[in-house]
């Protein structure tokens, strides 16, 4: 029996037109790098990581939910640019290469000013109650700390917010931000990636709460940012922490604290280490070391003042004030299935209101 040949072909070849760049491409990249759209499959992707793009949202709903993220990763910055690609001499044909040049940009300012208001509440409330000897300036920079424009980048660039054919923003450079410096300062810095993500991630989270509502949102970002681990201690600095340590015991009505030498060694050597404690009565506050019994006192003052206002409570023991938006701010269509038991766990079906804390000691000391 003949076996039939099988005869092999080449690959068809077809006419489909190759795509192009505009021409404004090749005269003005930065440009048209930064003025062209974004990729639908990154935003949809995007949505989907940050749980408001879920498979189980309607059509209408993904339509909606799909421009909200496409806006909230748009800077405001863009204006400029489109502006400034109006007035280079194009042709009548190489304009209509580039439909962005007519196209009306709605950025996510308004958006990103709301999510940094709901973030510095989630970030305040949790901390206030967590830690409840904080004084207010250090709450503040626990908040900066977590919620700040270097957190939200690095939260955003994990979840992919300066992907390829996300943002848009002015990659020419010629934009420029303003920063706060120490003592109140401030200077005109360009605009960089990690500050358009900072921006994106505040509207997104605003985002959240319009679509998905306060729970979801507190769930996201409690997740997300809040349950992340930093070297809170270095926010604690006093310049006289044994005056502190002092007014501190009188307001709380314990003994005033007293050092003892605890151990030394080496008193006569060019090395001498001593370890001193701080005590309120028979409570032992704090322990320091140094090469002088004054830095080790210094040390121990420093000690127990960073045990008594980095004491903090269990999760669970104590109710966000911000439960109380989760009925009236339920957010469009039912809550992710990814997100329900985050929220779950910080939900409570009746608000207890904490009390309220005594002065602070602020006396020589700076957080």
């Amino acid at each position: 029996m003949n076996a039939t040949p099988v005869s092999v072909l080449p690959p068809a070849v077809t006419d489909a037109p190759q795509g192009r760049l505009p021409s404004m491409a090749r005269s003005h990249p930065a440009v048209w790098t930064s003025l062209r759209a974004q990729v639908p499959s990154a935003i949809a992707s995007l949505g989907a990581r940050v749980h408001l793009l879920p498979a189980s949202i309607s059509e209408e709903d993904r339509r909606r939910r799909t421009e909200l993220v496409r806006v909230a990763c748009t800077h405001p910055s863009l204006l400029a640019v489109q502006a400034t690609a109006r007035e280079i001499a194009l042709s009548h044909s190489e304009r209509a290469e580039v439909p962005e040049l007519d196209e009306h940009i709605v950025h996510n300012a308004q958006l990103a000013t709301l999510g940094n208001a709901l973030l510095g509440l989630l970030a305040s409330e949790h901390f206030h109650l967590k830690f409840p000897h904080l004084p207010t300036r250090v709450l503040k920079a626990f908040v900066s700390a977590y919620v700040g424009p270097s957190t939200l980048a690095n939260v955003g660039a994990e979840l992919g917010i300066l992907g390829q054919g996300v943002q848009r923003w002015d990659r020419t450079g010629s934009s420029v931000i303003t920063r706060t410096l120490a003592r109140g300062a401030t200077t005109s810095v360009p605009l960089l990636s990690k500050d358009v993500a900072a921006q994106s991630m505040r509207a997104l989270v605003a985002v959240m709460f319009q679509e998905i509502g306060m729970a979801a949102t507190r769930g996201f970002v409690h997740g997300q940012i809040l349950s992340r681990r930093l070297d809170l201690a270095n926010l604690l600095k006093f310049r006289d922490p044994k005056r502190v340590l002092s007014s501190t015991c009188k307001k709380y009505g314990k003994p005033a604290p007293q050092s003892h030498l605890l151990a030394e060694t080496g008193r006569l050597s060019i090395n001498p280490v001593f370890v001193v404690g701080t005590f309120s009565g028979a409570i032992k506050l704090g322990e320091g070391t140094g090469s002088s019994i004054r830095m080790a006192e210094y040390r121990a003052a420093e000690d127990a003042l960073r045990r008594l206002y980095l004491s903090e409570l269990p999760d669970g023991s104590f109710t966000l004030p911000s439960t109380t938006l989760d009925a009236s701010r339920a957010g469009h269509g039912p809550m992710p299935h990814s997100l329900q038991n985050a929220a779950a766990r910080l939900m409570s079906t009746q608000f207890e209101a904490q009390p309220l804390g005594r002065s602070e000691v602020l006396h020589e000391s700076r957080g």
